[in-house]
């Protein structure tokens, strides 16, 4: 295949040689006549041979007679690397010299086989390349392609038998691997191995199934999709997938004749490359490399002598600072003033005159005491206190923080409302229509629900201007400190003052102002609603689906939903994933323009026309709970220790069936006994304890292993409605 294509490069640089010759001689012959009408100029190279390389590393993802589904996972292929060298046949076709290399494998461990292989992959073929362009205008940078050819490669395959001290593996029914076989009569005395993933046998000289000295070496053919981007003139990136339909079913070592457990199936081994690659063509010329002759005829440069782009009164040629922007005023060379020396310009100076005995800060505001006192501490921080802070347990001290909340940094938001009753349903609408809206408790009644998270309080000012403009009249600054809500007074002395401590912290940080990117609220929002219950539950109960925000409807009801998802697609995933958690019940909601919007309004479709037909769009009529009623289990705890394995509370204890072990956040070991699907059945339980003497017995409740309270599993289990 090599010398085939060393071949055509050769064949290629003859035309070259001749072209160039042919060319000459026309040349000589038209001034030698001084012919008026000029011979064509013959095409050079560039136009003929116009080779374009690429370089490319994927995963080589197996297909054959292992694994139960006889394909291998993405997430365990191993890497390839690939060379390519394409000449362009027309517009859309490209004939591609395409040489890979790189390894094949699987690991098999079904208990009736157990079967493992590495190998050694070196390919390389022709491919044919088909681009579309010819439907696709020049100007656009994305297209795709599709591609087949024939291929010729070699494979050495190996197999991992034993560990690096030669013991062979022998696989037993319960998945572990010993030393020995496990119908051995020495099993009893048999050590757990653990294999190296040495593939240290090859599987062509192991002979396994009698094949003999088969071929290493097969053809294939190729059966390749994907997209090319352009990235400039010269370089493009491509992505994709090929499909090598191979003809050997030697690769792994297993065919549908091999013997015993060890037998396959009827088709052969194949592979996928999922790569993606870099392209560079060596001959293009750009535009911009020559000008025609005579482009810079007729130009007075003169003129450009007096030339001032920027239009600030300083010709280019003495002016200091270039692109000044037209508001500024200049000195003369052309730089902008800063009469205050502060050392900011002073058409960015946000306080003119500085005082002289101040310094500035990046928008040439002086530093006061305060503020410089605040940078210092921020720079020098050695009590951690403005460092993030991370709960480790969030269902301890709820409310209440170990650090002083006035030493804590600010996070400025907007407050949308306050309720300490039920949410009108079309309020609740409307905030569920916002991206980035946040529900906290404010005090012991009280919820307030804000939007947005800024360290530069000026935008959350034009974020609370945007939502009076939509006709939240109440909307107003506040912020977080320590996981905790502080109203403001929002009067413009206390802004402006405010606005000077957070131009400082950003002077310091040099951030955005940005802390979470808020959601676009003017499209659709999705969310997944968790359900409805009677009571409030703790937060703890949907750690396993991230933020959730609480509602409490008009009649009472606590309605949880989860953060939203900018498409449907990501919150059907979301549900899905959150399904699989154990909240069962839960559904997709959509919200738009501060309503609630059916699935079919947002462009949902639904194999059956009656499907989404009976969605209730009513906030407060939705009271459907989503939590797995089955996921809650109640026990018996019997006692709580500072250490395991207290001999005198074991031995009292040793008659009881079923006990369990749990360590707590206190680091204090539970003992707990039974299992009971309702709470009648476990107080039963503890009245029978109790009879036996243990009377300082109680029931506890949890969810997916973990402790809730009684009353919260109450609800799961009675309170759905």
């Amino acid at each position: 295949m090599l010398k085939k294509a060393l071949f055509i490069l050769v064949l290629f640089s003859l035309m070259r040689t001749h072209i160039v010759a042919q060319s000459d001689s026309v040349k000589a012959t038209t001034s030698s006549q001084k012919k008026v009408e000029e011979e064509p100029t013959p095409p050079e190279l560039g136009n003929i041979f116009k080779p374009t390389i690429g370089l490319g590393v994927g995963m080589l993802s197996y297909y054959g007679d292992l694994y139960s589904k006889h394909a291998q996972a993405f997430t365990t292929s191993r890497v390839g690397y690939e060379i390519m060298l394409s000449q362009p046949l027309s517009k859309s076709f490209h004939l591609n010299f395409y040489g890979l290399f790189g390894k094949l494998g699987a690991n098999e461990q079904l208990g009736i086989r157990n079967e493992n292989f590495q190998s050694e992959i070196r390919m390389g073929g022709i491919h044919l390349m088909y681009d579309f362009s010819n439907f696709i205008p020049e100007h656009h940078k994305f297209r795709p392609w599709i591609s087949t050819g024939i291929e010729g490669f070699e494979f050495l395959s190996k197999t991992d038998l034993r560990d690096k001290a030669g013991q062979k593996y022998h696989y037993w029914a319960d998945g572990s691997i010993k030393n020995l076989a496990e119908t051995d009569p020495l099993a009893p005395t048999a050590i757990n191995l653990v294999r190296d993933y040495t593939y240290e046998t090859d599987i062509r000289e192991l002979n396994a199934d009698g094949f003999g000295k088969y071929p290493e070496r097969s053809w294939a053919v190729p059966i390749g999709v994907g997209f090319m981007l352009d990235i400039n003139e010269r370089a493009k990136f491509k992505i994709g997938t090929t499909f090598h339909l191979t003809f050997t079913d030697y690769i792994d070592g297993v065919t549908n004749v091999s013997t015993g457990n060890r037998i396959g199936n009827k088709a052969k081994d194949n592979f996928i490359m999922t790569s993606f690659s870099l392209h560079y063509d060596l001959v293009v010329k750009s535009n911009a490399d020559t000008m025609p002759d005579g482009y810079y005829d007729g130009i007075d440069y003169l003129v450009l002598d007096d030339e001032d782009e920027d239009g600030d009164g300083v010709t280019d040629f003495k002016d200091d600072c270039h692109k000044t922007p037209k508001t500024a005023k200049v000195d003369k060379k052309g730089c902008p003033v800063d009469e205050d020396k502060d050392m900011i310009a002073d058409y960015y100076d946000e306080e003119l005159p500085t005082p002289a005995s101040m310094i500035a800060n990046g928008v040439g505001i002086g530093i006061t005491d305060e503020m410089a006192q605040l940078w210092y501490d921020t720079y020098y921080d050695s009590t951690g206190i403005f460092a993030k802070i991370v709960d480790l347990d969030s269902t301890k001290n709820k409310g209440s923080n170990s650090v002083n909340p006035n030493n804590l940094r600010k996070e400025y938001t907007v407050e949308l409302a306050k309720f300490t009753g039920g949410v009108p349903s079309d309020i609740m609408a409307y905030l569920l229509s916002i991206g980035d809206v946040r529900s906290t408790h404010f005090g012991d009644t009280t919820v307030v629900y804000t939007a947005g998270s800024y360290e530069d309080i000026k935008m959350a000012i034009q974020r609370k201007d945007e939502f009076i403009s939509e006709g939240v009249k109440d909307a107003k600054v506040g912020y977080f400190r320590g996981g905790k809500y502080y109203s403001m007074d929002n009067s413009a002395d206390a802004i402006n003052k405010e606005i000077a401590v957070s131009d400082s912290v950003m002077a310091v940080k040099g951030t955005n102002g940005i802390i979470k990117n808020p959601a676009d609220s003017k499209g659709i929002v999705y969310r997944v609603q968790l359900g409805a219950y009677k009571s409030p539950l703790s937060e703890s109960l949907f750690k396993h689906v991230g933020k959730v925000i609480e509602l409490k409807t008009d009649d009472g009801y606590y309605k949880y939903v989860t953060e939203a998802y900018p498409t449907l697609e990501r919150a059907m995933i979301a549900k899905a994933e959150i399904t699989l958690e154990g909240y069962s019940d839960a559904f997709v909601s959509a919200y738009k323009d501060g309503k609630r919007i059916s699935l079919k309004e947002a462009g949902a479709t639904f194999e059956d026309s009656k499907d989404g037909a009976n969605e209730v769009l009513d906030e407060n009529k939705n009271k459907a709970g989503a939590l797995d009623k089955s996921l809650v289990v109640f026990k018996i705890q019997v006692g709580s220790l500072k250490k395991a394995n207290d001999a005198s509370f074991e031995e009292r204890i040793k008659d009881l069936k079923d006990v369990q072990k749990m360590s707590t956040t206190t680091g204090l070991v539970r003992y707990t006994t039974g299992e009971y699907k309702d709470y009648n059945s476990a107080v039963s339980g503890k009245a029978a304890l109790a009879e036996k003497g243990f009377n300082d017995v109680f029931v506890i409740a949890t969810f997916k292993g973990e402790i809730i309270s009684i009353q919260e599993a109450l609800e799961i289990l009675g309170g759905q409605k």
